[in-house]
């Protein structure tokens, strides 16, 4: 995959704060949030459970070789379906918990086929349409 290198542009997003544009430095964006290619793969964020953190469209950047902790979001496989949640650890088990409190907690059974499959350590928006 070829590098995506483009000038890296300070903004401030503070009242006021408009100064002269200048390139801070060059920065390619899988240099940053790829940190290993053969264990990171994309999601595509569908439904509305973990807004408003990662909404529907936004592409999630998963890497498999970062170990999980607690409250990290993370690519649950869970009986043959993959999710997108925040991961707690309870005395009762593990809990996959949505951003969104119109959806419940999750939690996990040793009767669940479950997976943590990956750690979301980064994710894209598009921001056009909005």
């Amino acid at each position: 995959m070829e590098s995506l290198s483009k000038p890296i542009f300070q903004a401030n997003c503070g009242l006021f704060g408009i100064s002269d544009d200048y390139i801070e430095k060059y920065q390619s964006l899988d240099e940053r949030f790829i940190k290993n290619k053969s264990s990171t793969f994309f999601f595509e964020a569908t439904g509305d459970s973990m807004e408003p953190v990662v909404f529907p469209g936004d592409v999630l950047i998963v890497d498999r070789s970062v170990n999980w902790t607690q409250g990290k979001i993370v690519i649950a496989y869970l009986d043959g379906q993959f999710f997108c949640k925040r991961l707690l650890k309870s005395p009762k088990g593990i809990i996959l918990r949505s951003e969104n409190k119109l959806h419940r907690d999750i939690l996990v059974t040793e009767e669940m086929d479950f997976l943590v499959w990956g750690v979301v350590v980064a994710q894209a928006r598009d921001l056009r349409g909005h």
